[in-house]
């Protein structure tokens, strides 16, 4: 029976694709006053790999149609809906991985993903990844809604993003649990914006308050930050710009926490991009929460950070090459320098048409035990992806 189903809604939503392929954008109607766009993905995505806890081998094959409606009225109110149907197939839905990545979903207030279908080896359900309005009236850009808050400036750790959890070791690394949040962005001078968010929540204590004021002085743009993370008092700065052809930059904050010892946490950086297409970042982070002791740091105190490691130093190398203009090869290298342990993601992608493009990797996590990454099991994924 689920195959059954399984292979109707595979068929329901290829059929949905076949227009779209032959018209890559849909403008539903345009005036001066409104618009109404539509645009979206289409997602197949097959991952073999194994249960952190148990070590039984799972399989996965997921398939997410997404359709992203944008309306604007006489250009200063916007409204976006990005809304998902997911079919998952396969025995990754019995894993505690499955539970945990439905929980991340379950976190935010106003709770906006729909388990429609929940049986053995097979998951139907709905999301809305985002949907907001905006209002920009003058220097002023209120957003409301779900959406994704991208502070910070780093590559692979980011402790001055207070909102957006690291995505480094998930294989869909682009896809961000979105905040319910108020988010008002401010254009003091052509140099100088601000910007203040409250992360919506009933229990006062669970909610999260944040300003960020950037000035941009000559080729760098300069943060200072600060706010409320749950009960913990955070106060931080960022800065990123380039010298010469490379780009620098880093992050530094200071959690008061509430529970446990207050903390540092930082990182610093450096990318360059090379005229064959070559490019690398070189980024080192460090965790003055962690202890560099499996044992002491487990379970992590309830801090407002969004980074928690029991090690405290890292250093993340990427590397990407165009190997023809179709055709990417990606990798990244994470060292744990305290618990000598590596995590690697060798990925490539090519682009077969404009609306279609291929992705294979493998995530290998290597290293003694008791390394940050030596648990963690090899991921093996294949994606295609359609564009329309």
């Amino acid at each position: 029976m689920h195959k059954d189903i399984y292979k109707i809604f595979t068929s329901l939503f290829i059929g949905i694709l076949l227009f779209p392929i032959v018209a890559p954008a849909i403008e539903l109607t345009h005036s001066d006053n409104f618009s109404l766009n539509l645009k979206g993905t289409y997602k197949n995505l097959f991952v073999q790999s194994q249960a952190q806890a148990t070590g039984d081998p799972f399989l996965e094959s997921l398939q997410r149609l997404r359709t992203e409606w944008e309306g604007s009225f006489q250009k200063i109110l916007t409204a976006k809906i990005i809304w998902d149907n997911e079919l998952i197939g396969g025995n990754y839905i019995n894993t505690p991985e499955f539970g945990l990545r439905q929980t991340s979903r379950d976190e935010p207030y106003l709770n906006m993903d729909y388990e429609l279908v929940h049986k053995n080896n097979f998951f139907y359900g709905q999301n809305f990844y985002r949907a907001y309005l905006q209002f920009q009236p003058g220097p002023f850009t209120l957003t409301v809604g779900r959406q994704k808050l991208d502070w910070g400036v780093m590559r692979f750790f980011s402790p001055a993003d207070l909102y957006t959890r690291p995505s480094i070791f998930d294989v869909e690394r682009e896809e961000k649990v979105g905040s319910t949040a108020a988010n008002l962005s401010t254009q003091i001078s052509p140099s100088t914006r601000l910007s203040s968010v409250y992360v919506i929540h009933p229990d006062f204590a669970r909610s999260k308050l944040g300003q960020r004021l950037t000035q941009t002085l000559g080729r760098f743009d300069f943060s200072l930050l600060g706010g409320k993370v749950f009960r913990d008092g955070i106060v931080g700065l960022d800065f990123s710009g380039d010298v010469q052809k490379a780009g620098v930059r880093g992050e530094l904050i200071f959690d008061r926490a509430i529970t446990g010892d207050s903390f540092f946490q930082g990182a610093t950086g450096i990318d360059y991009g090379f005229e064959n297409s070559f490019y690398m970042a070189l980024e080192y982070f460090y965790n003055g929460q962690g202890t560099n002791n499996a044992l002491t740091s487990l379970p992590f105190p309830a801090t407002g950070n969004t980074i928690q490691s029991v090690h405290q130093n890292f250093l993340g190398l990427q590397l990407k090459y165009d190997l023809t203009p179709l055709w990417i090869a990606f990798f990244q290298n994470i060292v744990d320098l305290n618990g000598g342990s590596i995590f690697m993601n060798p990925e490539t992608k090519y682009s077969v048409y404009e609306w279609l493009d291929l992705t294979a990797g493998v995530q290998i996590p290597v290293g003694q035990g008791g390394g940050e990454f030596s648990s963690i099991p090899n991921y093996y994924y294949f994606q295609t992806q359609m564009f329309y």
